[in-house]
C-alpha cells in the first residue's frame, strides 16, 4: 500500500527569489516571456520579458482577452511526458508550458512564449488585430517588437525547459523527503535526549554500583545464605508444628481431666502456654521461609501487618511508640504474600530508621477507599475500590529534592553500610506490578507518610481459623467424622479429643485407605479432617477426590505450612476450612461445630424447597 504524501506549497520547497532569478535569466537567454504559476493559475513569480502585444493591446479587448484565457487553460493542463507547445488561438504567437511535479503530482506550471514564427504571415496577424478591435497602428508597432525565431528553435528551447523542470521536480521531492527526515530526526533527537538523560542517570547508578562491587557480592552471599536458612527453617517449622500439635492437644485434655484444685493445673497451664508461645514463634519463622513463587492470591493485609509488627518489636527502641488502626473488616487484595511482607517490612523499617536517633511515633492505618475519576490520588490510577495502607513516622522527614528521588534504584540517604538504596525501588516495582500506587509526602523536620493503594479483591475466600475462632463457641456433637493424618501421635490425639466431645471417629493414617472407605459409603460421614502433607497422597489431592465423590461433604484441612501458602495450594481443592497447626482444642471443635451446623442448615433449606 503506497504511503500517502501531503504536498506542500511551492513556496515551502523553493526560494521564490532564487526561482525568479532563474526564470529571468532563462527568459533573457531564450528571448521569450516567462512566468511560473500554481495549479490554479495564480502567478507565483513576476512575469519576465512581458510581451507588450499581449499585455497592452490584445488583453485590453474583450475578444482578445477571451482568446488568451482559453489558450492559458490549454497550456495549464498537466502533461508529464514533455512540454506542451502550441500556437495561440489569436495572433499566431507560440507558447509552451512544462510542469514541476512531486511524486507524480502537479505542483506548478512554467510557461514561456509570446514569440513569433519568423515565417508567419504578418498580414494575417494584423487582420486578427482588426478583428478583435485593436488599434491597427499600435498593433503593428507592438507586433514588430515580438521576438521572432523558427518554430523548431522554440521547440528546442521548450525541451530544454522541460529538462530543467524535471530537475526541479527531483529537487522538490528530495526537499520534501529531507523535511520529513528532518521532522523525524527532530522527534528522534528529542527522544534521544530523554533517553540520554535516563541513560546518564543509569550510568551514574552503575558507576556507584561498580564502586561498591565487593560489598554487593558480600550482600549476595549473605542473601544466598539466608535463602538456604529460610528453606531449612521452613522444613523445621513444619515438622515442629507436627510435634507441637499433639503436645498442645494432649495437654489441654489433661487439663480438662485435672480437678479444679489440683496443684498440677498450674504446671499443666505452663506447658500449654509454652506450646502456644512456640506456635507463635513458628508462625514467624514460616513467614520468612514461605515459598518464593510469584503467584498472586487473595489475602488480608491485616495478617501480614500484624506479623511484621511482631518481628519489628523485637528490635524496637523504647523511645518509639507504635499506634495502629487495622480494622478486621477491611477487604482483601490480590497479591503475593511474600512480596507484601517485603513491602510492609521495608516501609516499617524505613520509618523506624528515621526515628532511631530521637524517637517518635510510628502510625499504621488500613482502610478501604473508593475512588471516582475526579478524586484519584494520582492521575495514572484507575477508578475503583482500593485498600489503603498508610505508614507514618514523626522522624526527620525529607526535603522536596530528596522526596522526588526516593523510588530511584540505588538512591539512599543512609550512611554507607546502612542501606543499598534498592528497598523503595523494589517496593515501587512490586506495587506497580499489582496495578497499585505508592505515594509519599514529607516535611523536613516533621516526618513522612507513605500511602500504598492496592486494588480491592471482592471475591469470596476460604475461611481460616483466624476468622472463625473468635465468633464460634465450641460444642460437643454426635456426628461421624473421617480423620486422616500420617502422624500417629497427631492421629491418636485428635481421635481422643473428638471422641471425648461425643463424635464418632473413623481414623486412618493412610489417605488412600481413607478414600476407599469414604467412596464405599460417602453418606455415612458428616465431616472429614485431613492433614495437608502426607507421603502417599497430599491433603489437597485427597480433598479434591473426596469432593468429587460427594461435593457437599464439609472438609477441614490441617496444615503446618504458612497460612497464605496453604490457601494458595488449596484453591483447586476447595476445602471448607483451613486449620493451622498446632491448633488448640477450642479452635478445632469450634471449626467443626461451625461447619456441621451450617451444613445442617443448608440441608433444611433444601428440604423446604
Amino acid at each position: 500500500m503506497a504511503q500517502k504524501i501531503t504536498i506542500p506549497a511551492f513556496e515551502d520547497l523553493f526560494d521564490i527569489q532564487e526561482m525568479q532569478n532563474i526564470q529571468d535569466a532563462f527568459a533573457n537567454a531564450a528571448g521569450a516571456a516567462s512566468v511560473i504559476t500554481d495549479v490554479t493559475g495564480r502567478a507565483i513569480t513576476t512575469s519576465s520579458n512581458v510581451c507588450r502585444l499581449c499585455q497592452k493591446i490584445i488583453k485590453t479587448t474583450d475578444a482578445g482577452r477571451d482568446d488568451c484565457i482559453r489558450s492559458h487553460a490549454a497550456m495549464s493542463k498537466y502533461h508529464p511526458d514533455g512540454p506542451v507547445v502550441q500556437s495561440c488561438l489569436g495572433p499566431g504567437l507560440w507558447n509552451a508550458s512544462v510542469f514541476i511535479t512531486i511524486a507524480g503530482r502537479h505542483l506548478a506550471t512554467w510557461i514561456i512564449g509570446q514569440v513569433r514564427d519568423e515565417n508567419a504571415d504578418i498580414g494575417k496577424m494584423r487582420t486578427y488585430g482588426e478583428k478583435i478591435g485593436a488599434d491597427p497602428d499600435a498593433f503593428a508597432d507592438a507586433l514588430d517588437q515580438v521576438t521572432a525565431m523558427p518554430v523548431k528553435q522554440f521547440k528546442n528551447i521548450s525541451q530544454a525547459l522541460f529538462l530543467i523542470a524535471d530537475q526541479l521536480s527531483d529537487q522538490a521531492y528530495q526537499k520534501l523527503q529531507y523535511q520529513k527526515i528532518a521532522s523525524n530526526l527532530k522527534k528522534s533527537e528529542k527522544r534521544l535526549h530523554q533517553k540520554t538523560r535516563e541513560l546518564q542517570t543509569t550510568m551514574d547508578h552503575l558507576v556507584e554500583a561498580m564502586e561498591n562491587n565487593k560489598a554487593m557480592e558480600a550482600r549476595l552471599r549473605q542473601s544466598q545464605k539466608m535463602e538456604a536458612i529460610g528453606t531449612l527453617a521452613g522444613g523445621i517449622a513444619h515438622d515442629f508444628n507436627n510435634i507441637l500439635f499433639p503436645i498442645l492437644g494432649f495437654s489441654e485434655m489433661i487439663m480438662q481431666d485435672l480437678p479444679a484444685q489440683s496443684p498440677a493445673r498450674g504446671q499443666m497451664q505452663s506447658v500449654i502456654d509454652g506450646a502456644v508461645r512456640a506456635r507463635e514463634l513458628v508462625q514467624q519463622i514460616l513467614t520468612f521461609s514461605s515459598e518464593t513463587e510469584q503467584d498472586c492470591r487473595p489475602l488480608k493485609l491485616q495478617l501480614i501487618v500484624k506479623e511484621v509488627l511482631k518481628l519489628a518489636r523485637a528490635s524496637l527502641p523504647t523511645t518509639i511508640k507504635i499506634t495502629k488502626t487495622i480494622p478486621q473488616e477491611v477487604g482483601m487484595v490480590l497479591a503475593d504474600p511474600t512480596q507484601m511482607h517485603q513491602v510492609i517490612l521495608n516501609l516499617i523499617s524505613n520509618a523506624l530508621h528515621a526515628m532511631e536517633e530521637n524517637g517518635g511515633e510510628l502510625s499504621l492505618s488500613l482502610s478501604e477507599k473508593d475512588f471516582s475519576e475526579d478524586d484519584l490520588p494520582a492521575f495514572d490510577m484507575t477508578p475503583g475500590p482500593y485498600v489503603c495502607l498508610e505508614v507514618t513516622d514523626t522522624g526527620q522527614g525529607m526535603d522536596p529534592e530528596v522526596l522526588k528521588r526516593i523510588f530511584e534504584p540505588y538512591f539512599t540517604t543512609k550512611v554507607r553500610g546502612k542501606g543499598t538504596g534498592l528497598g523503595l525501588a523494589v517496593v515501587h516495582g512490586i506495587v506497580k506490578n499489582l496495578d497499585g500506587k505508592i505515594l509519599a509526602r514529607s516535611t523536613r523536620g516533621k516526618g513522612t507518610t507513605f500511602c500504598m493503594y492496592l486494588p480491592r479483591y471482592n471475591k469470596p475466600h476460604v475461611l481460616t481459623d483466624v476468622e472463625t475462632k473468635k465468633t464460634i463457641v465450641p460444642h460437643n456433637g454426635h456426628e461421624k467424622i473421617l480423620l486422616v493424618d500420617d502422624e500417629k501421635s497427631i492421629l491418636d490425639m485428635l481421635e481422643k479429643m473428638l471422641s471425648r466431645s461425643g463424635y464418632c471417629v473413623c481414623a486412618y493414617d493412610m489417605p488412600k485407605q481413607a478414600l476407599t472407605c469414604f467412596t464405599q459409603a460417602p453418606y455415612d460421614f458428616d465431616l472429614v479432617i485431613t492433614d495437608m502433607t502426607m507421603p502417599e497422597m497430599p491433603g489437597d489431592k485427597l480433598v479434591a477426590a473426596l469432593k468429587n465423590v460427594r461435593p457437599d461433604i464439609p472438609v477441614i484441612l490441617c496444615t503446618g505450612c504458612a497460612e497464605n501458602t496453604a490457601i494458595s495450594k488449596t484453591i483447586a481443592a476447595k476445602p471448607d476450612k483451613i486449620l493451622m497447626k498446632p491448633a488448640g482444642s477450642e479452635d478445632l471443635l469450634a471449626g467443626i461445630r461451625y461447619l456441621l451446623d451450617n451444613s445442617q442448615e443448608d440441608e433444611c433449606n433444601k428440604s423446604k424447597i
